[in-house]
């Protein structure tokens, strides 16, 4: 320092504000929760390709099924809490969990004894319990975005699939381990039994219900989430290359029940049998499940993203999007309906691009939403496997409903 230089010296006040501003950006820092994202390139046809991982999910190990093996690679998704913390449980009729189920042999409760998953006078059903995602959701240029959180990062994160009647988010949901049977005029998901088909929009939502307050049939904000979860943790759009085929092109429906012997996820490359993800067997595949949520009104998506839900579209908002293409193909092309899911628009794809799954619409009437394919959709099937093509009345023996359940805000 050369003579006559000047120092400057900080006030001791102004020197300790500067150092707890500091301390403070460093302790907000530390403090921002985890964010799991991904892109999906609308332009890019490979399924193994066009899913990109953002933010704490890059250089992730993608999951998938070890077919070779018979067991199923969590890469390094499972610590991640969605996954780690999805668990197989009996829900009572009220929304409240009774215990949890053997993780591997779902006859068993975790902590010993024979389960009751067989047994219709039981007073509950057997459900896969999800853990709290908040979700952001957004489209730019050729792009999805979706990026999963623990917490609520900013006022842009929602939990649509974790959101009741009444508004309130709560830290878990209920999606059905099994395929709806409807016992004694009550849907249950229960193992050893025959899934319910052929009745009505209505006669299914009815027999949903008959469980108690909390209780109906899964949405689109649901089966979207897991089709999120899916593709989040696999890196891919190609749901069956990924899970396995499910009954996909058979000569028979399954009953429930056939993988209580398997884990979280499993799956087979024969067509014949069942498939699991996230403990919901036959999640896609076997038959198709109708949803509530989302109709197509004469050519033109309505979509809620949380209940109550009706056949009629009042109260849904109008996405503006149409389904183009050929009815009956694969689906090529998804768009985002604002920040509530992807919903499918152009079927003009294949078995091995894009979303490689089938896409049946009808722009001439109002359609009640199917979801996953049925039992000879071959590889039609799949987390990306729409049809928009029936009203709310029709019946058909392909077609059944999954059991929801939002558990109390005081249970929760």
């Amino acid at each position: 320092m050369a003579a006559g230089d000047r120092i400057f010296m900080a006030k001791e006040s102004t020197s300790q504000e500067i150092l707890s501003n500091t301390k403070k950006i460093i302790e907000d820092a530390k403090a921002k929760p985890k964010r799991y994202g991904m892109r999906i390139n609308l332009l890019d046809s490979n399924p193994a390709t066009r899913v990109k991982y953002l933010y704490d999910a890059v250089g992730m190990t993608p999951a998938g099924m070890n077919f070779a093996g018979g067991g199923f690679d969590y890469g390094d998704w499972g610590d991640i809490w969605f996954v780690k913390k999805n668990r197989p449980v009996m829900v009572r009729t009220d929304g409240t969990v009774d215990y949890e189920l053997n993780h591997e042999n779902h006859a068993l409760k975790l902590n010993g004894g024979a389960s009751d998953i067989t047994k219709t006078s039981y007073g509950g059903n057997a459900m896969s319990e999800i853990p709290l995602i908040w979700v952001k959701r957004w489209t730019q240029n050729n792009y999805h975005f979706v990026v999963f959180c623990e917490e609520q990062y900013d006022d842009t994160y929602k939990a649509y699939a974790h959101t009741d009647a009444d508004g309130n988010v709560l830290p878990v949901t209920y999606f059905p381990m099994y395929e709806g049977s409807v016992v004694n005029s009550r849907m249950r998901s229960l193992s050893g039994l025959t899934p319910t088909a052929s009745m009505t929009d209505e006669q299914e939502t009815t027999a949903a219900k008959q469980n108690g307050d909390r209780w109906d049939k899964q949405s689109f904000s649901e089966i979207n989430l897991m089709y999120e979860m899916c593709t989040m943790i696999t890196c891919s759009t190609n749901s069956q290359g990924k899970f396995g085929n499910g009954n996909s092109q058979s000569d028979n429906f399954l009953q429930t029940g056939t993988l209580n012997g398997k884990g979280q996820f499993f799956g087979y490359t024969s067509t014949t049998q069942a498939v699991k993800v996230f403990y919901c067997e036959n999640f896609f595949a076997n038959y198709w499940k109708r949803l509530r949520g989302l109709l197509l009104i004469n050519g033109v998506y309505h979509v809620k993203a949380v209940p109550p839900y009706n056949s009629t579209g009042a109260g849904y908002t109008n996405t503006g999007l149409t389904p183009s293409g050929t009815s009956g193909g694969y689906c090529s092309r998804m768009e985002m309906a604002s920040d509530i899911g992807r919903i499918p628009t152009v079927a003009s794809g294949s078995e091995t691009t894009y979303e490689c799954d089938g896409l049946w619409f009808n722009n001439t009437i109002v359609a009640v939403a199917l979801f996953g394919g049925p039992r000879g959709g071959g590889s039609r099937c799949g987390l990306s496997g729409w049809a928009v093509n029936s009203p709310a009345t029709y019946v058909g023996t392909y077609i059944v409903a999954g059991l929801s359940c939002k558990p109390p805000v005081a249970a929760a």
